[in-house]
């Protein structure tokens, strides 16, 4: 059974590289909601862009001011579409 690992890659708080990410959830010019293999993360900032999405093995870069980085626990997803997420 292979453990799945996570590196987190923050460069002067302006550029910032996540791996094990799922899915992106939302992306806006101030918040980035990412699914990784460990939960939820929300990168909140000013001028973020998505530069690379899905590189390798679900790697992702943003550029742009980050201002925090917010984790929350792995749930499970089962139904995720619009009414779903409406209901969270």
């Amino acid at each position: 059974m292979s453990e799945k690992t996570q590196l987190l890659t923050l460069r002067d708080r302006k550029v910032l590289t996540v791996s094990g990410v799922n899915e992106i959830l939302g992306c806006t010019d101030t918040e980035l909601s990412l699914y990784t293999d460990f939960g939820d993360l929300t990168v909140t900032g000013s001028g973020l862009e998505l530069k690379n999405a899905f590189q390798k093995d679900g790697t992702v870069t943003v550029e742009g001011y980050v201002k925090s980085l917010r984790f929350a626990e792995n749930r499970e997803r089962t139904a995720d579409n619009i009414i779903s997420r409406l209901f969270r």
